[in-house]
């Protein structure tokens, strides 16, 4: 009974208002008169299963609520929405998706029935993926890289029949896992290394992002902190979200609504949007949320009412040391023409923080032109709103008694999991990850959740995002058990704005970094071991206290000289080639690993810490530890990287310079060296026919046909060259580059 009323009170407690896809929602009351409102899913015996808007289902004693409520929930007939208690298995929740993917398929036909041509009727899900698709696929999709020989071979002859599952638990809690999910939100949110302004670089942010995903910190206490970090980007990473756009508040408000909650209002920034209800006034009101945010130090010491003392002391700090700085170079015999802007920049840096003033200098621009109000109006802030019924939301009840709570209280409501859009908006984006569309299209204007493909799919899935507490690798680990990502790849062309119902992932090609690290895999054999070296070297380097008075110009030229010299200390860490790649657990067998006709092979583990391999100038890690973008002219750029200029800024479609690249490019050559490690796996075995097995497995992950057999045999005819061509043609062929 104690356990029954502690459900029940915490049900009455949460008193959520909200629409429901599937049932009408109403107020229910208890025997003592207390209310809730929620939908009614159905009975279960004596129990009765109500859901309120934050996605939680409670199940209690039907006799904990009035007579009336009683005979009412008796005479009602249950919803068709799947049944998701709060501890539902993952096989539960997959399968309640899969239901709601099938009943999608079943509406589609109507629709592709009237298409010009008309469509084939979806009868089913796609028939399932074989093993070697299957761990193929997976791999790609959850740690961004192909599997090696070992790691196919090993799901392929297990014999498990819970092996799928057990394999996506593994790769979920891989290194790999954080690697490629860091790299899409890298690009979803625009992450540089090198920012604009000054000498700052956006590496202390790249670290803390990587970091929050490997502790699986859950999505939306990641965005609460990047949208009220404060303080310098090496001193709180979150800071770096807000310094990305520095002085640039208009254009980071517009990039922080589509990214985290799926609604596009760039137009409204400078007049009333022309395809949505949007207007420039409520887009200003958004931004008053920001009006007493600064992202520089100066800029926040002349805001503060007294003028905060610090930020008048950087700005002192700043003229009275370089004359002192200046001296000492010229004395030491130092260019000082040659260093002095150099060393402003690095000063400058320490300028770049993230502070709130006492104040909302928030302004209708100077041009408004609309009647509602005049230019220059000062703009109380406002929470925008999706339906008339939003206001009602625990999401809307936040404090604003002072400008410095303005922006916690944003980041509050927009993290809340009664917002309308921020569980939808990010669930939206994870089924897109697994499936290549997302059921709303585009993911960053999620404009009418109704109007998209399966509205009560994407419902569910926003509903499941809050059930797991916005922890993404659980959400992510149902999506990979359902039948329907476990299915073969749709591989019929779809049409721009043409629906996609879901019956298996599209067949898409893979990104730069799932290429790249692809390529790692052939060379390193396992590439998470090759981790970044020194990751916390810019932050120690460009740290520089200019409000501290005792602060003097010799240590400024210390700590200079350090930071010039970081690329030095960097480079000191390259630790050999390719012959030192991968290890005896990569190969077949437990034999010494060597290269053709060169010196025997160090393991991965004897080599420096923290040590880097690298070929023709190419350093071999993850793209996920090189620099962010890739510099011109790299692998991960000529191959459609982001960079990092626009959300999901990747270029997904073929280009010449990819052609040139996997045909004749340094990557390709590096591949089909004697030193490679894919040449000294095919030597763990004797025969051609083996060799060959050995070589599809590891760059398709799929035994030979016999056709390509024969095919293979006559390649190798010519001799040795034959194994470098056929790594060069299997590369190129449109099944390696593909995911499917």
């Amino acid at each position: 009974m104690k356990q029954t009323t502690k459900l029940l009170s915490s049900l009455l407690v949460s008193a959520l208002v909200a629409s429901s896809a599937f049932a009408e929602i109403r107020t229910w009351t208890d025997t003592s008169g207390r209310q809730v409102t929620a939908s009614f899913i159905g009975l279960d015996g004596e129990d009765i299963i109500l859901k309120t808007a934050d996605g939680a289902t409670h199940k209690f004693a039907l006799t904990r609520l009035s007579p009336e409520d009683q005979a009412l929930a008796k005479s009602m007939k249950p919803s068709e929405e799947p049944v998701m208690l709060a501890n539902a298995t993952v096989a539960q929740a997959s399968a309640a998706v899969d239901r709601l993917v099938a009943n999608g398929l079943v509406r589609a036909n109507p629709a592709r029935l009237k298409m010009n041509p008309p469509k084939a009727p979806i009868k089913s899900f796609n028939p399932m993926a074989n093993d070697e698709q299957f761990v193929r696929r997976v791999y790609l999709d959850i740690v961004g890289r192909i599997p090696n020989y070992s790691e196919t071979m090993q799901f392929v002859q297990d014999t498990n029949p819970n092996k799928r599952a057990k394999l996506i638990d593994m790769l979920l809690d891989s290194p790999g896992y954080n690697s490629n999910t860091y790299n899409y939100f890298a690009e979803m949110l625009r992450v540089k290394d090198r920012l604009e302004q000054d000498n700052l670089r956006g590496v202390p942010y790249i670290n803390w992002m990587q970091h929050q995903i490997e502790k699986n910190v859950t999505w939306d206490k990641m965005v609460f902190e990047m949208l009220t970090a404060k303080g310098k980007m090496w001193q709180d990473g979150a800071a770096g979200y807000l310094l990305r756009d520095a002085g640039m508040p208009l254009d980071n408000l517009a990039n922080t609504l589509a990214v985290f909650l799926g609604t596009d209002v760039a137009c409204a920034q400078c007049h009333d949007h022309p395809f949505s209800d949007w207007t420039q006034h409520q887009f200003y009101e958004m931004a008053s949320f920001f009006g007493a945010t600064t992202t520089r130090m100066t800029a926040a010491a002349n805001r503060k009412k007294g003028k905060d003392s610090s930020g008048m002391m950087a700005m002192n700090a700043m003229q009275d040391l370089m004359p002192k700085i200046e001296e000492i170079v010229t004395k030491s015999g130092g260019d000082i023409k040659r260093l002095r802007n150099g060393i402003r920049n690095y000063m400058g840096a320490n300028n770049a923080i993230v502070g709130d003033m006492d104040t909302n200098s928030m302004k209708l621009p100077h041009d408004y032109k609309y009647p509602d109000a005049k230019p220059n109006d000062p703009v109380e802030p406002q929470f925008i709103t999706w339906s008339k019924n939003d206001k009602n939301l625990p999401a809307y009840k936040q404090k604003m008694k002072s400008a410095e709570e303005l922006r916690p209280a944003f980041a509050k409501w927009v993290t809340d999991p009664t917002n309308p859009r921020f569980a939808m908006a990010i669930a939206n984006r994870m089924w897109k990850r697994a499936f290549g569309q997302g059921i709303s299209e585009p993911v960053t204007n999620i404009d009418d959740p109704k109007q998209s493909v399966n509205p009560e799919l994407l419902i569910h899935l926003a509903q499941e995002m809050v059930r797991v507490k916005f922890d993404i690798k659980a959400f992510m680990r149902i999506i990979y058990n359902t039948r329907a990502y476990q299915s073969e790849a749709t591989s019929e062309k779809i049409a721009m704005g043409e629906p996609y119902y879901f019956q298996g992932p599209l067949l898409r090609r893979m990104s730069a970094e799932q290429a790249w690290d692809s390529y790692m895999t052939l060379v390193l054999g396992d590439p998470d071991k090759y981790a970044k070296p020194l990751e916390d070297l810019y932050s120690r380097s460009i740290d520089l206290d200019l409000s501290n008075p005792k602060l003097d110009a010799q240590t400024v030229l210390v700590k200079y000289d350090a930071f010039r010299k970081m690329a030095e200390k960097e480079r000191a860490l390259m630790g050999g080639g390719l012959a030192e790649a991968g290890g005896d657990d990569m190969m077949m067998d437990s034999g010494k690993a060597k290269g053709k006709g060169k010196a025997e092979a160090k393991p991965a583990g004897d080599m420096m810490e923290n040590a880097s391999l690298t070929y023709n100038g190419m350093v071999l890690r993850r793209a996920a530890t090189l620099e962010q973008p890739a510099p011109n002219g790299h692998f991960l750029i000529d191959f459609g990287q982001s960079p990092r200029a626009l959300i999901d800024g990747s270029v997904k479609t073929g280009s010449v310079p990819q052609v040139l690249m996997m045909m004749n490019g340094k990557a390709q050559q590096m591949l089909t060296s004697p030193d490679s490690l894919i040449f000294r796996t095919m030597e763990k075995v004797k025969s051609p026919p083996e060799k060959v097995e050995a070589l599809f497995v590891s760059v398709l992950n799929r035994r030979p046909t016999l056709a390509e057999k024969d095919i293979a045999k006559r390649a190798l005819s010519g001799g040795d060259d034959g194994y470098a061509n056929m790594i060069w043609a299997l590369i190129n062929t449109r099944e390696f580059i593909f995911v499917q």
